[in-house]
């Protein structure tokens, strides 16, 4: 949001900031201005941008046409005599033709820079001497498009200074990026109010004119839709007008210029946080409306010319005969657009439920800076001020009392605030500081919260322009942000436990590791992939596709990693960074295999992708006995068919592929790409087969991972046994090990091979040396325990083909 230094300024008293008068004369540097900024920054306004606005008029002053003649040999442009008030006419040549002889404009004379960076000179066109420029409403800085020359009131006194007349000054604008849970902050009213409570300076708070209003109902409007609407009547549209100097600062907010009654409904948005909407009354059945929600197939074209289909949730504004003519709190229709031949003006302001014009808005692709208003939340009791103000800055009057049509909105609920959860909260300042905010003459009460004290703590009412505040905690951010965050002392979390990384983020980064070591490259992909990658990719019939994605190369939830992979793949070889190995450690969603399930089954999975290999399954092979080691399953490894009903895997080469199973579980699958999973510009730049590993992470680890457990350290000497071994080839060394440790049990602290003999003449034996070391919580580990051990390592170990050498 863009608003003006002068425009704060009408709401609050700035002498403590600027010297009187000098508001509108000073630049981003000036210590008034760094202050204002401090104090939106310290507001939770964030500023993101300060710029300078110069007026750039000095030189332009009210002219006014005394002749106009045609310019021989041209047809675009004519011939003026201008009178500034200051001995004789001056001549100008100007191209512009809604002007007539007797009408005012602003005259620039030669020399003068204006706003648009023009510099003006005396010239001579098609013989004719032109001294100066007649201006446009463009060309002197208050708006953002013309059509013609600015025709000024006939009123108008010649020869004045045209900016210090209409009171066209140098300004400073504010870009302030207002966060959704700051809805009152969305106007200039709003930053003004917490702006003088926290720099305690004079508010003027507008009060609401008191004007007549007719609350008979009107059952034609449905309180679900719209739970506070006003209608009023104004008339005089043939001579409004619109204050040139707020004309400007609409452009600097970065609204154009329309017409008076539209830029003055705009205005009031602006200033006072409420959208309005015009009409053109006559083109209303029954000149009046109401709100209700769409029918089934109903239409309405809006302002910008697109036709919207209307869906049963969205509300809309209707005419008496029941016709739609508006898309509530979003956007007017084309049919009733206030336009030059409009002779009465029917303005609306409502207040709407916020989720409903957030979610026609975003249905619709329709966002408008009502909607982005409405659907935070706006302050239903200003309705009747901004009425009666469009009809003060577009100098129309009000005719006949306001309707109020519909009325069920209530007033705002008392909050407990808790004294002792408002010290916790805010970390316990010292002598209750954070609390005197809420003392009745303090920060809340200024920003026009309802405090009263009810023993120790309190009861706050927030006001109707907070619909954001609705629980204590709010409250308290509320209390924070008045005492000031940087008063707020930073307290040292107390906990009984340090950081750490958890054992499943141990073990993926011990793997990735491992596959790092593999001379493999980790790929980071995105999760969202194309109907095409998916197709390449293989998956489940029925992907998870987005309702609305940002990109359509990224519209579904992957099912498999290997389309982030082959997207990587795809990257790297385009850039000759080949021959390319990737693996990766991401996620992949699939639709939930339980018909109760309402969540989608997302799981994460190791993928490799290996190129250029002679043979995929040769060069995929080291990676998979390596993962197979690291988690233990090697001895449990089986390698089958894949079944024809196998979803949500990617579908590899029919002949070169296998499904992976520990102890009859599915974990993987492994084999080659399918030549038509390869993208047509791999094929070209790569030759050999590409080699696939997918594995389901969480079963390998539920499958692997033992019950970790905490030892209890041994206040006792360890004892150390070596053994050896004569093994037949065809025994795992690691079967082994297994058999010894569980002999051992809880002896067992450390076993580890020593020694390894494999003599060339023997082919069926290899010798095995390992160092047993055995420790007890309860004693020392004696001989006849040892002795006891030896003998049943050595019976199991002689069942399984390994023969313990005595002696």
């Amino acid at each position: 949001m863009r608003i003006t230094l002068s425009w704060l300024a009408e709401f609050i008293d700035l002498g403590e900031l600027f010297d009187v008068g000098e508001a509108t004369h000073v630049g981003p540097t000036h210590a008034g201005v760094r202050r204002l900024v401090d104090a939106m920054n310290a507001l939770g306004m964030v500023v993101e941008g300060v710029e300078h606005a110069p007026a750039s008029l000095d030189g332009v002053v009210v002219g006014q046409v005394v002749s106009l003649e045609p310019i021989e040999g041209a047809d675009r442009i004519r011939a003026t005599l201008v009178d500034d008030g200051i001995g004789e006419a001056k001549s100008v040549v100007c191209g512009a033709w809604n002007f007539q002889v007797g009408d005012k404009v602003p005259w620039a004379r030669p020399g003068v820079t204006l706003p648009t960076g023009m510099t003006l000179s005396e010239r001579r066109m098609r013989g004719v001497v032109s001294l100066g420029m007649l201006c446009s409403p463009v060309e002197v800085g208050v708006s953002s498009e013309a059509a013609g020359l600015l025709i000024l009131d006939p009123d108008t006194p010649v020869g004045v200074e045209f900016g210090e007349y209409f009171g066209i000054d140098d300004d400073i604008v504010f870009d302030l990026a207002i966060e959704a849970n700051r809805p009152d902050a969305n106007c200039v009213l709003g930053v003004a109010r917490d702006l003088a409570a926290w720099l305690r300076v004079g508010f003027h708070q507008p009060e609401s004119p008191g004007l007549e209003v007719d609350d008979t109902p009107d059952p034609a409007n449905d309180a679900q839709a719209c739970d506070r609407l006003l209608v009023a009547t104004l008339a005089g549209i043939e001579t409004a007008t619109f204050p040139l100097r707020l004309s400007r600062r609409l452009r600097l907010a970065g609204m154009r210029s329309i017409s008076p009654v539209v830029d003055a409904s705009n205005y009031v948005m602006i200033e006072l946080g409420q959208p309005t909407h015009p009409y053109d009354k006559q083109r209303l059945a029954g000149e009046t409306i109401s709100a209700r929600f769409a029918k089934a197939g109903e239409q309405v074209v809006t302002l910008d010319g697109s036709t919207r289909a209307l869906e049963t949730t969205d509300v809309v504004i209707v005419d008496g005969d029941d016709q739609v003519v508006g898309l509530a709190g979003v956007m007017g229709g084309l049919e009733t657009e206030v336009s030059e031949a409009t002779t009465s003006v029917l303005v609306e302001a409502a207040h709407f439920p916020a989720s409903r014009i957030a979610r026609t808005a975003k249905r619709l692709n329709a966002r408008s800076e009502a909607s982005s208003r409405f659907e935070r939340g706006t302050d239903p009791a200003i309705l009747e001020l901004a009425i009666a103000r469009i009809a003060e800055l577009s100098n129309l009057s009000i005719v006949g009392p306001l309707q109020r049509r519909i009325d069920t909105i209530q007033s705002n609920p008392a909050i407990e605030v808790r004294a002792a959860r408002v010290a916790r909260i805010l970390g316990h300042q010292p002598a209750g500081e954070p609390l005197e905010v809420l003392a009745p003459d303090a920060a809340l009460a200024r920003i026009g919260f309802v405090v009263e004290p009810v023993g120790v703590d309190y009861a706050v009412t927030p006001p109707s322009f907070r619909p954001d505040v609705t629980t204590e905690i709010e409250v308290i951010e509320e209390i924070a942000r008045h005492f000031g965050y940087q008063r707020i002392t930073s307290v040292p979390l107390t906990v009984a436990t340090t950081g750490g990384l958890t054992d499943r983020q141990q073990l993926i980064r011990r793997l990735k590791q491992l596959l790092a070591g593999l001379g493999l490259f980790e790929a980071w992909s995105v999760t969202l992939v194309s109907a095409e990658e998916r197709d390449l990719a293989g998956g489940a019939s029925e992907p998870i596709g987005l309702a609305d994605p940002l990109v359509a190369h990224e519209s579904e939830l992957r099912q498999t990693v290997l389309a982030g992979l082959l997207r990587s793949m795809r990257t790297n070889v385009a850039r000759r960074l080949h021959p390319v190995a990737l693996f990766e450690l991401g996620p992949v969603v699939q639709r939930p295999t339980e018909s109760a399930a309402i969540l989608p089954d997302e799981k994460l999975r190791i993928g490799i992708l290996i190129e250029g290999a002679d043979n995929g399954l040769a060069a995929i092979a080291p990676a998979l006995t390596a993962i197979s080691r690291f988690f233990g399953v090697e001895d449990r490894l089986e390698l089958g068919e894949i079944d024809a009903e196998l979803v949500g895997w990617p579908q590899l080469h029919p002949s070169r592929r296998s499904q992976l199973r520990v102890e009859g579980r599915l974990v993987g699958v492994v084999g080659e790409l399918h030549p038509r999973q390869i993208p047509e510009e791999l094929e070209h730049l790569v030759e050999g087969r590409f080699g696939y590993l997918e594995l389901d992470f969480d079963p390998l680890v539920e499958l692997a991972m033992p019950i970790r457990q905490i030892k209890v350290p041994s206040s006792y000497t360890a004892s150390s046994l070596d053994l050896s071994f004569v093994i037949d080839r065809s025994v795992s060394v690691d079967s082994l090990l297994r058999l010894i440790r569980d002999a051992a049990g809880v002896l067992c602290v450390d076993l580890a091979i020593f020694d390894r003999y494999e003599p060339a003449d023997d082919s069926e034996h290899l010798y095995l040396g390992v160092r047993l070391r055995l420790e007890s919580v309860d004693g020392v580990v004696d001989e006849g325990s040892i002795q006891a051990l030896i003998e049943v390592i050595d019976q199991r170990s002689g069942a399984i083909g390994a023969h313990l050498r005595r002696g």
